[in-house]
């Protein structure tokens, strides 16, 4: 274990540059031959300690390229022992012929690897008798292991302490790896895909997914001609309407632009004021302006009138706005100038 020193992170550029001269002493080999991976839970500070683990580059590598030329990509790297247990576990590994004790936890200063003998379970620094360790054993060693620790130790097969491995949250695959290990994900990915599009076991899911699509299409296109339906049966009443309400017309191009011009015909030949007249739109500014208002210019254009000296305070302006609003006008102030107009989505 190692205290990193403070400001580093798990991504920082030069944390294996730290490692490299905080492990220099502790090291047989020389430290670029060497892959070094850290503990999921970074620790910094003078208080903080880290766990650090070292292997052969060369070896690790070695693995990693013969599992992926025998089509078994690695997506993560985990150790077969870990001191992630704050209580000691006792490991009876091997065979009758070579048989280990391994101990892994903070109170044996990370992993201890000995012999399996009573002399060596002795010799182990953190274990006497007040101390409760977890002893687990592979079948062929559990009776030799508890005629030595003279309690029951609990059976763990070898491939069911590698799936409790696999289940840490280690990634072992760091620094000079960890770009291939990305790689390498990447290519799992690619192949669950290919396996769910290509294998017969996920045949009856793609049918389903398949019959989910055409299902949604067959329902969208459905509601879509519904939908096509009640326009076209709303246009031709519009239509209908037009043509009932103003005889003279025969032929239906833009039946609300029409509608607009019959009336505004009708409303011509009978002499009343359309709202966007200028007589319309200066007796809704007298309504909503106050009595001692001083125009001072006037200048109406197609339908739009533009007015100075009224509005002088901000809530004037406002009370006008909102008074002319309310009638079907729209009004706002263009550098001093009063300018209303004729709201488009009022009726005219």
């Amino acid at each position: 274990s190692v205290a990193l020193p403070e400001g580093l992170s798990a991504s920082s550029p030069r944390l294996r540059t730290v490692l490299g001269g905080l492990l220099e002493d502790c090291l047989l080999d020389d430290e670029d031959s060497l892959h070094l991976a850290l503990a999921p839970e970074l620790r910094t500070g003078k208080n903080g300690q880290t766990w650090v683990a070292a292997c052969s580059k060369a070896w690790l590598h070695g693995h990693l390229q013969a599992l992926e030329s025998s089509q078994r990509p690695v997506a993560r790297i985990v150790p077969e022992f870990a001191p992630d247990f704050a209580e000691v576990q006792l490991h009876a590994v091997g065979d009758a012929d070579s048989a280990f004790w391994i101990a892994t936890g903070s109170a044996v200063g990370g992993i201890l690897r000995l012999p399996l003998s009573a002399a060596a379970l002795s010799a182990m620094p953190a274990l006497d008798s007040e101390t409760n360790a977890l002893v687990f054993s592979e079948p062929a060693l559990v009776e030799q292991v508890e005629e030595l620790i003279q309690t029951r130790a609990t059976l763990q097969t070898r491939p069911q302490r590698w799936l409790n491995a696999a289940r840490l949250p280690w990634d072992m695959a760091q620094f000079d790896l960890a770009r291939s290990t990305r790689t390498r994900a990447l290519k799992k990915v690619s192949l669950m895909a290919r396996d769910v599009l290509q294998s017969p076991n996920w045949r009856p899911a793609r049918w389903g997914i398949a019959f989910l699509v055409v299902a949604n299409l067959a329902g969208l296109n459905a509601w879509a001609w519904r939908q096509q339906d009640s326009l076209s049966a709303a246009k031709a009443g519009i239509q209908s309407s037009l043509t009932r309400t103003f005889p003279a017309v025969k032929v239906v191009v833009d039946a609300p632009l029409q509608m607009q011009r019959e009336v505004n015909n009708l409303r011509l030949a009978s002499g009343a004021l359309a709202r966007a007249d200028l007589e319309a739109m200066l007796a809704a500014l007298s309504a909503a302006t106050p009595p001692d208002s001083r125009i001072s210019s006037i200048d109406f254009s197609a339908g739009e009138l533009r007015l100075k000296g009224i509005g002088d305070s901000a809530q004037e302006a406002a009370s006008i706005t909102s008074q002319l609003g309310a009638v079907g006008y729209s009004a706002q102030f263009d550098n001093g100038i009063f300018v209303m107009k004729t709201d488009a989505r009022s009726t005219p």
